[in-house]
């Protein structure tokens, strides 16, 4: 079941016995959490039926012993077992989880991870509980979710604000959603829109100087704009540190070596294979510049750069030179 549908049965008030939620990204299994919580049990019912429990506090037996009782002048009780990737000894749980108790819902809250799929408990949840899997969003989805979560909240988003917005929180939709609910307190009523002025007035963050901007200067190989913003990351590392620098120099030129590659295996107009490649709209005139500048053989030189200044980084390679002295280097050899 996906999380849609997921939430619209417990909206509904159609509860599985055992709930398994895991998975790298916690925001849809908190979402889901919150949901439970406030269908499963009336507010006057949730004092002596709704558990919260940690797996780092509890045991397998213990959270057995819970839901085994029956609930308190309620339909059914709730037990939500926070961490559970601390429980150890799961045989109980695997006992219960083959014959719930029908008057409990328990769910099982897998932070940050998932169960392995190998071990027993996880092969019978599969065949009686309903699992969960939350899975990170991939980066290049970010900038279009963010737009997505912004249009249910009845505002718009503007494309260079939602990459911005993008780069800034990475691909955390705990914080993500953080700082949209942070500017929809103080953005206007009357524009319910969020522009990249506001982006930057209230999040903190400068479009002139952000890792999205020096890829935009590279991709046109503006070089005064490019050795400005790689100049001010070196005189401000804490705010900018390279290895973050370099994982968005990574991940836009990877991004252009698979562009080439649609070009070169599909016979496709350059349009076609930028927007295949996952390209945010807003972002397309940008990317039809670097192909133009950076052909697939430079791209390829440019990982290795890329690669090389990483190394240099985290080893005594790089001697005396400090972050901003490499990304320097780094920037000249890109555009040369």
């Amino acid at each position: 079941m996906d999380f849609l549908q997921l939430i619209e049965e417990i909206d509904n008030r159609v509860f599985k016995p055992v709930y398994i939620l895991m998975g790298e990204e916690p925001y849809y299994n908190d979402i889901i959490v919150e949901h439970l919580m406030d269908k499963a049990l009336q507010p006057e019912e949730r004092d002596f039926n709704q558990m919260i429990v940690y797996g780092s506090d509890t045991t397998a037996a213990e959270i057995v012993s819970l839901a085994r009782r029956y609930p308190v002048f309620a339909p059914r009780q709730l037990i939500i077992v926070k961490e559970a990737q601390a429980l150890t000894k799961s045989e109980q749980l695997e006992m219960y989880i083959q014959s719930p108790v029908p008057e409990t819902v328990l769910a099982l809250v897998y932070t940050g991870k998932s169960i392995d799929k190998r071990s027993g408990l996880y092969k019978k949840a599969k065949l009686a509980a309903e699992i969960f899997e939350s899975k990170m969003l991939p980066e290049w989805k970010v900038a279009q979710w963010i737009t997505d979560y912004t249009a249910k909240k009845g505002v718009t988003i503007v494309p260079d604000a939602a990459s911005l917005m993008a780069e800034h929180t990475g691909n955390s939709l705990r914080k993500i959603v953080l700082e949209i609910d942070k500017l929809l307190k103080v953005i206007p009523e009357e524009s319910r829109q969020i522009s990249v002025k506001d982006i930057e007035d209230n999040i903190g963050i400068s479009r002139e100087f952000s890792a999205f901007e020096l890829c935009n200067a590279l991709s046109y190989k503006n070089g005064d704009n490019a050795f400005k913003i790689a100049h001010y990351f070196g005189e401000n590392p804490k705010k900018y540190p390279l290895l973050m620098t370099l994982g968005a120099l990574f991940f836009y030129f990877s991004k252009l070596l698979r562009i080439h590659a649609y070009l070169r295996k599909e016979n496709i107009v350059t349009a076609d294979a930028i927007r295949k490649a996952g390209v945010y709209p807003s972002q397309e005139k940008q990317y039809q510049a670097a192909i133009r500048n950076f052909s697939f053989n430079k791209a390829m030189a440019v990982i290795a750069y890329i690669k090389e200044c990483d190394f240099k980084s985290k080893s005594s390679a790089a001697g005396t030179a400090n972050e901003g002295d490499l990304l320097m280097e780094l920037v000249s050899r890109i555009l040369h």
